[in-house]
C-alpha cells in the first residue's frame, strides 16, 4: 500500500511518499518546495509529477490553505502526533516538541501515550520565523550559504523578538552604527532561539525534539543547545507534518485524486474588492526636470541620503540648483560603505574639477555617515524633504513621502515645515515592505511592481495595520486563488492605506499635495494615495533623490546664513576613506551619573578615533566640542530623584516590605516609604527589571507591565519578609471630580503578578483597596486596616499615616516649587523654550522605561520639564465629567497649560496597545491644535536612531513654528460649530439642535440609530424602542467597507468595537440618513476603567470635527436617569435582550448538530421574525408567541441528543464575541467541527451592574432598584422557562453571583470590568456544560488580557476542584476528570477585525483536538 501525504504550509509545499509492506513503513521519496506565494500552482505539479498520485492514499495537512483542497485533509497537531508515534515513539524521554516553520513557531506538550495536552505559540505580531530570517538576511544581501560561511560571532547583536518590522528596525539601525553584519545575523538567529525558549518557560525543556523547516538553520540551532540540554532533530524534522499525514494516510479512507481539475474546492473570497487603480492614473502628475552639465569650476553641494534600504547621491551647482550627477543605490546594510560608492559613482560621473563648498547628509544612516564625510550638515529628513519640495513649487503645502523604513508626513505653512507626523515602529506603509512583500512572497521585482498592480481589476481590500498582518492576507489570498496582479494592487493600496490611517491620520491635506520618496517610481503608490485622498498627486522630478537634493538645498541655506562654514570636500578622498571598528566601551554616566551603560562604539577615521553611539547626544557633543549642563536642563530626573529620596539603603535588623518599583510608586513612593518606615519597616526595593521574569508574563501585555514583571522577579529574590502590591482605583486629580480611575493593568497588577510569580504565595502579601481620587484623608481607615494587618496599633497607624501624608506633600510642594522657577526664568528670556514631557510617571519619567528621551532632550541643550511640575489643576478641559481615568484627566489639562503658553512644547510618551492613550493621545493633539508637538511610542525594542530622527525633526518643526507665529502666519485650526445634543428638558428626554429648538424622541422626524450588537439583540432592541413610540433603526453588523471608515477615521489604536461602530454610524450619517432626519446615535456610557466609556465621546467629536448636522449621540446611563425614558424602556428592552440571548444559543445548536443544516435555519428564521414582529405588543402576545416558537423549534431532528454534543463556551468582551466581523466565522467554524458555541449572554453584563449596584461598588440600591431587580429577575427566568422545551440551548439561569465567587480569587470584586467574569465564566462553566473555553477580546483589550494572563496559568483541574469543593459541589461534574493536574482546554484570541491569522487557526485546530477529547471522556464518564 502506498500512501502520500501533503503539508501546505506558509511557504513551502512539503511531500512525502510511504509504502507498507507488512508492518514495514518505508519513506520513498520526500521533497519540500518552496512556492513563492503560489501554493496552487506548486501542489498541482508536485501530484502530477507523482507517478502514484491518483493510485495512492492522500491525506493533506497545514494551515489554512488545507481548507481550499477537496483532497482529505487532517489538522496539523493529528499530523504531528502521528509522526511522533513513528519517529520518536511514546516510550522516550522527549514530551516537547517545536514545529518552527516559515511563519509561525509552535511548542506543542505531549501526554505520556504521545497526544498532545498543549499548546504555546508567541501572538500573532511575533517575529523570529524562518521565513522572517531569510528576509532580513536578504537585505544585507547575504544567502543561507553565505550565512555559514560568516561563522558564529561571540558578540551577537540584540534584536527584538516582538515583532517583524521592530526586528528589521533594530537590525537597520544596527547595522547604520556600523555593527558588522556577522554580529547581526547571530542577534537574528538567537532572537529566533529565545523565541523558541520563550514559549518553553512553563514545559520541561530537558529533553526538546526539533521539526519544521528551521530545523536546517545551524545559527539558531547553535543558540537553542545552549538552552536545551538535549536537543533532538530527527532527519525527518523539515518534512514531518508531511510524514504524519502520509501515515495517517495509510491507516484511513481518504479521497482519490483523479485529476488536477478536481483538487480546489470552488469557494467565495474573503475579501472585499476596491476600485482598480487605473482609474485614479489621471490624478497622479509626473514632473521632469532635465539634469545639468558641468562647467569647470562649478561651485557645488553635494547632498546624500543613507536610508535603510537604499542611498542616493547628488552634485547640486549653486548657480542654479541643477543636479549635474547622482546616484542612487542600495544601502544592503553598510551605510558607510554605500556612501562610499555614491562618492565613487558621483566621481565617474564628472569629468571637470568643481568645487565642492559643503556636504550634506540625511536618512536613518545619517549620524555615521556624517561622521564618515567629516561633515557639520547632518540634518533630519524632514527638513531635508521639505526644502526640496519648496524648490520646485513655493505652493506646496503637504508632502508625503514614504522611504524605505520610515514614513512621514509633512504639513508646510510659507514655504517652511510647521508641522509633521512620522510612522511608528509597528507600521507597514514603507518602501522597504513592499519590496520584501512582492519578492518573498509574490517572486516579483520591486521594477514590476507598478505595471502589475495597474493591470490588477480586482484588488482585495486588504489588512492596512500591521506588516505582519498584511503579508497573512497575501498568503491568504494566494491560497484562495486570487491572480497575483489584483493581490499587487491590493497590497499597494494597503501600504498607503497605513499611511493615511497611520501616519497622516487626521492631520489636513491642503490644496497642493507632493508625494516623494523611493516608491514613487512605482507609479501605482501615487495613484493609490489619490484613489484614498481624492486629491491630485504631484510626483516631482526624480522623488527618490529628493531628500539628497533637499539636503544640499538646506546646506547650501545655512552656508549663506551664517550656521555653518563653507569646506571644501573631495570625492576622490571620501571614495577612499576607510573605516575601523575598534573596541566598542561601555559610557560611564559622565558628571550626570546616568546609569544607562550604553555601548558606544570607537571608529578610526584617517588615524583619529570617534567615539559614536549611545542614548543621548553626548558623544555627538564631544565630537562637535559641544557643551551642555544636562543636570540642570533635565527636570525629569531630578523628579526621580527627588521621588526616592527617602529610601534608605542602610541594613538593619527591621523586617522588610517589597514594594515592586512600578506604575504609581513613582509618584506615591514617598507617602508608602514614610508610612512603612513610621510602622517599623524598612522599604525594599528592585534593583532593575529582570528579563527572566518580563519573559514569565502570561499575555502580551503593554512594556510597563513588561517591566513590572521584570522588577517583581528581581524583587523576589531579595526576599521580603512582605510583599506591599496595592490595589489603587484612583488618585487624586482636581477637585471638581474625585471619582477618576487608574487603568486596568495599574490595577490588576497585584492579580496578574500574583498568578504568574508562585513565589509570591511563600510570602504574606499585602493588597489594600485603595481609591486615593478623593485625597488620602477619605481613605484614613483603610491605612488603619492595613496597619492592622501587620500587627500594628491604631494610634501607630495614625502616626504612620500623618507621616506619609507629610512626605508626600513635601515631595509636591518641591516639585511645584522647582516648576514655579523654572516659568519665571523662560518669562524672563522670551528667546528660550522648555520641552513638556507628558504620560505617566511609570513609562515617561522613569528612566528604566523611558529610553533615555529626556537626556536627548537635555543633551541638545533644551530644558525637559515633566508635566506634574506645573500649575495645571485650574484649566478646564473638554468633555470634563466623561474622562475618567485620573492621568488622562491631569494629563489634558496640563496639555491646555501649555498650548496657551508661548515657549512650552509638548512631548508625549505613550506605549504600543496602551489603552487609555489610544484615547488620550489623540485628545492631546486635538487639544495642541496647529502647535507643534511629539508623540513617541515606546516598547521594549525601541531603536535610538528612530528617536533621534523623531526629537530632531521635532525640534526644527519647533524652531520654524516659533518663527512663523512671531510673524503671525499660523492659521487658526478651528472652526466653530455647535452640534445637536440629546439632554433631559422637564423631565423628557429631548435631543436640542443649535437653532435652539427641542425635539422630544418620539417626534416623527427623530429617529434613534442603534449599531449591530450581536446577531439577535440589537434587531429585537429596534421593537423595544418602538414600544414606547420611539421610531429607532438598527444598523447592519459591520462589514469590510465599514470597519475601512472607522479606520480611517480613528488612530487605529482603539480597539476594534470602536472602529465597527464610528464606520457604522459614519457610514449612515453620510450615505444613508434620510433627508430632514434628525438623528439620536444609541451609545451607551460608562464609567470606566475600561475603554468602553470614551465611544460615546469619540462619536460625538466626530460629529463636531465634520460638522454633521442634527445629529446626536444619545447615552444612556444610572447617572443621567436613562435620559428620562425610565422604565417604560428599560423592561421591554430587557425582554428583548434576554430573548436575543436565548435565540443566539438556540441558531449555535442548529449550526452544530441539525440534521439537515439549511432547513432547519428556514425554521428557525421564520420562527425569531414572528417573536421579533412582537415584541412592542403586550406581554401576553410575547408569551405566547415565544412558547408557540419552542414548540415549533422542538422538532428540528439533531444529529445526537443535546446532552452529547460538544459544547464550547465563547466568553470575553461582550462586543466582539457577538459580532460576525470580529469573529471571523469563529461560531461557524467551530460549528462544523461539531460544537456548539456558548457565546456568554449579553445580559450578563447588565446583570453584573446591578451586581455591583447591588453590593454598593459602583452607586447605592434604592427602592425602584430592587423592585426592577426584582422584574427583570422574573422575566429572565420565564422567557428561558418559555424557550427551554425547544432542547436546544442550555436551560441554566446565569447567576453573577456564580462567576464572581469563581473568580475572586484570582480578581479582586473591586476591580470592576469583564476581567472577573471572563476569569469566573471559564471556571464555572468548564466541565458544566462545556468541554473547552475561547475567550476572545479586541487587540490590546486590557480587561481580556488580564484574564488572559490569569488563565493560561490557572486554568487547571486542580483550580476546578477547588472550586467545586468551595461551592460544595454545587452543579454536576464529572469528577473523574479533576483527579490528575493539568491544563484545561483554553484559547484565548485577539481580534482586529481581519481574518485570523495562521497562528491563530493552528491554536485552534489543537483547541478543537484537545476539547473533543475532554468532551469524550465527560460523557465516557457520564455513562458509566
Amino acid at each position: 500500500m502506498e500512501a502520500l501525504g501533503l503539508c501546505l504550509g506558509a511557504s513551502t509545499v512539503s511531500l512525502v511518499h510511504l509504502r507498507k509492506e507488512a508492518d514495514a513503513i518505508e519513506i520513498i521519496d520526500h521533497k519540500t518546495i518552496t512556492h513563492e506565494g503560489n501554493p496552487r500552482k506548486v501542489l498541482l505539479e508536485t501530484l502530477e509529477n507523482m507517478q502514484c498520485a491518483k493510485e495512492a492514499s492522500i491525506a493533506v495537512t497545514g494551515r489554512k490553505f488545507r481548507n481550499f483542497v477537496e483532497l482529505t485533509t487532517i489538522s496539523e497537531p493529528e499530523a504531528l502526533e502521528m509522526a511522533v508515534s513513528h519517529v520518536i515513539g511514546t516510550d522516550g524521554p522527549y514530551r516537547v516538541v517545536i514545529s518552527a516553520g516559515g511563519e509561525t513557531f509552535l511548542v506543542y506538550h505531549l501526554d505520556e501515550s504521545g497526544r498532545i495536552q498543549g499548546i504555546q505559540t508567541g501572538n500573532k505580531c511575533a517575529s523570529g520565523t524562518g521565513e522572517f530570517f531569510l528576509q532580513q538576511i536578504g537585505r544585507m544581501n547575504l544567502s543561507l550559504d553565505d550565512v555559514a560561511g560568516l561563522g558564529i560571532s561571540d558578540h551577537p547583536h540584540k534584536v527584538s523578538g516582538r515583532c517583524s518590522v521592530f526586528c528589521k528596525s533594530d537590525c537597520t539601525h544596527a547595522l547604520n552604527k556600523g555593527v558588522p553584519k556577522n554580529q547581526v545575523v547571530a542577534g537574528l538567529a538567537k532572537m529566533m532561539a529565545g523565541k523558541v525558549v520563550e514559549l518553553l518557560k512553563k514545559l520541561p525543556k530537558k529533553h526538546v525534539v526539533l521539526v519544521g523547516g528551521s530545523s536546517k538553520n545551524e545559527t539558531m540551532i547553535h543558540y537553542l543547545r545552549k538552552e536545551v540540554e538535549d536537543l533532538h532533530i530527527p532527519e525527518e524534522a523539515p518534512y514531518f507534518e508531511a510524514l504524519g499525514a502520509a501515515l495517517w494516510a495509510l491507516k484511513n479512507p481518504t479521497k482519490r485524486y483523479t485529476g488536477p481539475d478536481d483538487v480546489f474546492q470552488k469557494k467565495g473570497s474573503a475579501f472585499g474588492y476596491l476600485k482598480p487603480l487605473s482609474e485614479f492614473k489621471h490624478l497622479v502628475h509626473f514632473k521632469d526636470r532635465p539634469r545639468g552639465k558641468a562647467e569647470p569650476g562649478d561651485r557645488t553641494i553635494m547632498g546624500l541620503d543613507v536610508g535603510s534600504t537604499t542611498t542616493k547621491g547628488v552634485i547640486m551647482r549653486c548657480s542654479d540648483k541643477a543636479i549635474l550627477a547622482a546616484d542612487y543605490l542600495r544601502t544592503d546594510g553598510d551605510p558607510v560603505g554605500a556612501s562610499r560608492k555614491v562618492y565613487r559613482s558621483l566621481a565617474n560621473q564628472i569629468d571637470v574639477p568643481l568645487e565642492i563648498v559643503g556636504l550634506g547628509v540625511t536618512g536613518s544612516g545619517r549620524q555615521i555617515a556624517g561622521l564618515h564625510a567629516m561633515t557639520d550638515g547632518v540634518i533630519n529628513e524632514i527638513i531635508a524633504h521639505a526644502a526640496a519640495a519648496v524648490h520646485f513649487d513655493p505652493e506646496v503645502d503637504t508632502i508625503f513621502e514614504i522611504g524605505g523604513q520610515d514614513a512621514k508626513y509633512t504639513y508646510i505653512t510659507n514655504g517652511v515645515p510647521s508641522d509633521y507626523a512620522m510612522n511608528e515602529a509597528c507600521s507597514a506603509g514603507t518602501g522597504s515592505f513592499l519590496e520584501e512583500s512582492a519578492k518573498e512572497s509574490l517572486g516579483l521585482k520591486v521594477t514590476d511592481i507598478g505595471p502589475v498592480a495597474y493591470s490588477g481589476m480586482n484588488p482585495p481590500n486588504f489588512n492596512d495595520q500591521c506588516a505582519a498582518f498584511i503579508g497573512s492576507d497575501i498568503k491568504s489570498a494566494a491560497q484562495e486563488g486570487i491572480p497575483v496582479n489584483d493581490i499587487v494592487a491590493g497590497l499597494v493600496y494597503s501600504i498607503c492605506m497605513n499611511y493615511s490611517n497611520r501616519v497622516k491620520g487626521n492631520r489636513p491635506v491642503g490644496k497642493k499635495v507632493f508625494m516623494q520618496g523611493g516608491v514613487c517610481y512605482n507609479e501605482a503608490i501615487p495613484a493609490a494615495m489619490a484613489a484614498l485622498t481624492g486629491k491630485e498627486i504631484v510626483v516631482p522630478p526624480e522623488p527618490g533623490l529628493m531628500g539628497a537634493f533637499g539636503v544640499a538645498l538646506e546646506v547650501e541655506r545655512r552656508i549663506e546664513v551664517g550656521l555653518m562654514e563653507a569646506k571644501s570636500f573631495d570625492l576622490e578622498r571620501l571614495a577612499r576613506r576607510e573605516v575601523v571598528h575598534k573596541k566598542s566601551f561601555v559610557c560611564g554616566g559622565g558628571k550626570e551619573k546616568c546609569d544607562r551603560r550604553c555601548e558606544i562604539a570607537r571608529i578610526e577615521i584617517e588615524e583619529k578615533v570617534y567615539p559614536f553611539g549611545g542614548a543621548c547626544n553626548r558623544y555627538v557633543n564631544l565630537i562637535r566640542h559641544v557643551e551642555f549642563d544636562k543636570r540642570s536642563l533635565d527636570m525629569v530626573d531630578f523628579r526621580q530623584r527627588l521621588v526616592f529620596e527617602s529610601l534608605s539603603t542602610e541594613q538593619d535588623n527591621r523586617p522588610t516590605v517589597g514594594f515592586n518599583r512600578s506604575f504609581l510608586m513613582n509618584t506615591y513612593f514617598p507617602f508608602f516609604n514614610a508610612y512603612f518606615s513610621e510602622l517599623g519597616y524598612r522599604v525594599v526595593l528592585p534593583d532593575e527589571p529582570d528579563p527572566k521574569g518580563v519573559d514569565q508574563q502570561n499575555a502580551a501585555f503593554c512594556y510597563p507591565v513588561e517591566i513590572a514583571h521584570g522588577f517583581m522577579y528581581n524583587l523576589l529574590s531579595k526576599n521580603p519578609d512582605i510583599l506591599f502590591l496595592p490595589h489603587i482605583r484612583g488618585i487624586p486629580t482636581d477637585e471638581e471630580n474625585n471619582n477618576t480611575c487608574t487603568c486596568v493593568f495599574v490595577q490588576g497588577e497585584a492579580f496578574y503578578l500574583k498568578s504568574t510569580f508562585e513565589g509570591t504565595l511563600a510570602r504574606k502579601v499585602l493588597t489594600p483597596y485603595l481609591d486615593l481620587s478623593g485625597g488620602f484623608d477619605a481613605v484614613f481607615q483603610e491605612f488603619v486596616k492595613l496597619a492592622a494587618e501587620v500587627g500594628a496599633s491604631q494610634a501607630t497607624a495614625k502616626k504612620a499615616f500623618q507621616a506619609g501624608v507629610k512626605a508626600q506633600t513635601e515631595f509636591r510642594e518641591r516639585l511645584r516649587s522647582k516648576g514655579t522657577e523654572i516659568l519665571k526664568e523662560l518669562a524672563q528670556n522670551p528667546d528660550q523654550m522648555g520641552i513638556v514631557l507628558f504620560g505617566r510617571p511609570y513609562n515617561t519619567f522613569a528612566g528604566e522605561a523611558n529610553k533615555g528621551i529626556p537626556g536627548k532632550f537635555a543633551s541638545r541643550g533644551y530644558r525637559i520639564i515633566p508635566f506634574d511640575m506645573l500649575p495645571y489643576e485650574d484649566q478646564t478641559i473638554d468633555d470634563e465629567e466623561t474622562m475618567y481615568w485620573s492621568m488622562g484627566r491631569m494629563l489634558l489639562k496640563a496639555a491646555r497649560f501649555v498650548k496657551h503658553h508661548p515657549q512650552l512644547f509638548g512631548t508625549f510618551i505613550s506605549n504600543f496597545s496602551c489603552g487609555p492613550d489610544s484615547f488620550v493621545v489623540g485628545y492631546f493633539r486635538e487639544e495642541m491644535g496647529r502647535k507643534p508637538s511629539l508623540t513617541l511610542e515606546l516598547d521594549s525594542h525601541t531603536a535610538d536612531a528612530g528617536l533621534e530622527t523623531r526629537i530632531e525633526a521635532f525640534l526644527d518643526i519647533v524652531q520654524y513654528y516659533r518663527e512663523l507665529e512671531s510673524k503671525k502666519q499660523i492659521a487658526a485650526s478651528y472652526r466653530e460649530f455647535r452640534a445637536a445634543e440629546c439632554t433631559v428638558v422637564n423631565g423628557k428626554p429631548v435631543i436640542a439642535t443649535p437653532d435652539g429648538k427641542h425635539y422630544p424622541l418620539n417626534h416623527p422626524n427623530v429617529r434613534i440609530v442603534i449599531p449591530a450588537m450581536g446577531r439577535f439583540a440589537h434587531e429585537i432592541l429596534v421593537n423595544a424602542f418602538r414600544s414606547v413610540g420611539i421610531t429607532a433603526h438598527g444598523l447592519p453588523p459591520a462589514d469590510e467597507e465599514v470597519l475601512k471608515i472607522g479606520r480611517g477615521n480613528s488612530t487605529c489604536k482603539e480597539c476594534l468595537p470602536l472602529q465597527t461602530t464610528v464606520g457604522s454610524m459614519l457610514k449612515y450619517l453620510w450615505h444613508d440618513r434620510p433627508k430632514d432626519e434628525i438623528t439620536a446615535y444609541f451609545m451607551p456610557g460608562a464609567g470606566g476603567p475600561c475603554r468602553f466609556g470614551q465611544y460615546n465621546v469619540f462619536s460625538r467629536r466626530l460629529i463636531e470635527r465634520y460638522q454633521i448636522p442634527n445629529a446626536a449621540v444619545l447615552t444612556l446611563n444610572a447617572s443621567n436617569g436613562y435620559m428620562g425614558l425610565g422604565d417604560r424602556f428599560t423592561l421591554p428592552a430587557w425582554r428583548a435582550i434576554i430573548i436575543g440571548d436565548t435565540m443566539y444559543e438556540i441558531w449555535s445548536t442548529i449550526m452544530a448538530a441539525a440534521q439537515d443544516r439549511e432547513s432547519a435555519l428556514e425554521i428557525f428564521y421564520r420562527e425569531w421574525r414572528a417573536i421579533v414582529n412582537v415584541i412592542d405588543k403586550s406581554w401576553g402576545k410575547i408569551k405566547k408567541q415565544i412558547k408557540s416558537s419552542a414548540a415549533v423549534l422542538s422538532r428540528i431532528p439533531l444529529k445526537m441528543p443535546y446532552e452529547e454534543i460538544p459544547k464550547i463556551s465563547l466568553i470575553g468582551e461582550i462586543y466582539v464575541r457577538n459580532d460576525p466581523i470580529s469573529l471571523q466565522n469563529l461560531v461557524e467554524k467551530m460549528a462544523d467541527r461539531g460544537f456548539i458555541v456558548r457565546t456568554s449572554q449579553t445580559s450578563e453584563w447588565i446583570k453584573y451592574v446591578d451586581w455591583l449596584i447591588k453590593n454598593k461598588i459602583e452607586g447605592k440600591p434604592d427602592i425602584p432598584f430592587w423592585i426592577r431587580y426584582v422584574v427583570k429577575s422574573y422575566f429572565d427566568r420565564k422567557i428561558r422557562g418559555l424557550l427551554a422545551p425547544s432542547g436546544l440551548f442550555f436551560h441554566e439561569v446565569l447567576d453573577v453571583e456564580d462567576l464572581i465567587r469563581a473568580g475572586e480569587k484570582f480578581v479582586s470584586p473591586m476591580l470592576t470590568g469583564e476581567a472577573i467574569l471572563t476569569v469566573g465564566a471559564a471556571l464555572h462553566e468548564i466541565l458544566h456544560p462545556s468541554c473547552g473555553i475561547i475567550s476572545i477580546g479586541p487587540f490590546g483589550c486590557m480587561p481580556s488580557r488580564v484574564a488572559e494572563s490569569i488563565l493560561n496559568e490557572k486554568f487547571t483541574t486542580g483550580e476546578k476542584r477547588e472550586l467545586l469543593q468551595k461551592t460544595n459541589g454545587h452543579g454536576p461534574s464529572p469528577l473523574a476528570v479533576l483527579e490528575r493536574d493539568q491544563k484545561l482546554p483554553f484559547l484565548a484570541i485577539e481580534t482586529d477585525g481581519n481574518a485570523f491569522p495562521q497562528i491563530i487557526e493552528a491554536r485552534l485546530e489543537a483547541f478543537s483536538l484537545q476539547a473533543r477529547r475532554l468532551h469524550e471522556r465527560m460523557l465516557r464518564e457520564k455513562r458509566n
